[in-house]
């Protein structure tokens, strides 16, 4: 730190950062939508848009404490990755740190920007950044992979008014599979449901 005597000038550069945008889409349902991936020994988050999912699930929040058992709803203990997709609920504009906990890596995107990099193969560690938001709806991404040994997650937010914390079920929301209840190809594009 620096003090100015009587006499002294300085000139002080402030960084202003713009809120983004709210997304609030419409149609949507409570719950984070997750897919899981089968995984070949992995050190880092692989690229998802590559692989298969073999498994879809709609969850109350994310919130797994590290064991050497299944990881939240994917039936598998190891070399297995999950991308968590939705939309999260913020009451005040302002800015907010999110970070991810996580044991092996884990990724948090807010649309399209990444906030957390927590990537790699180790025990559990949170990593955070921030962001500033509008009121409102924002879809965030969140991507994990486990190796071996234990595997847990969990995403917190914290901001204007907010303490630190798990990201509650009630902030979160996505939006419905297309193909929910349709079990067939309608359109004839080889794929089941509507494109």
């Amino acid at each position: 730190m620096y003090t100015l005597t009587t006499g002294q000038s300085a000139t002080v550069t402030i960084d202003v950062v713009g809120l983004r945008p709210a997304d609030n889409p419409q149609d949507l349902e409570v719950g984070v939508g997750v897919a899981y991936y089968d995984l070949d020994a992995p050190t880092q988050l692989p690229n998802f848009d590559d692989l298969s999912t073999y498994f879809q699930d709609v969850l109350d929040s994310i919130s797994y404490p590290s064991t050497n058992g299944a990881f939240a709803t994917s039936g598998r203990s190891d070399l297995v990755g999950a991308v968590f997709t939705g939309y999260v609920q913020v009451a005040a504009s302002g800015l907010y740190e999110f970070s991810t906990e996580s044991d092996d890596g884990s990724a948090l995107w807010i649309g399209d920007t990444q906030i957390v990099d927590n990537d790699g193969t180790h025990g559990m560690q949170e990593r955070s950044g921030t962001i500033g938001l509008v009121a409102g709806r924002h879809a965030i991404r969140v991507e994990f992979f486990e190796r071996t040994g234990g595997a847990g997650l969990f995403v917190r937010f914290e901001g204007p008014g907010l303490p630190s914390q798990i990201i509650p079920a009630a902030s979160w929301t996505h939006v419905p599979d297309d193909t929910t209840g349709c079990a067939e190809d309608v359109d004839g594009d080889g794929s089941v449901g509507l494109n």
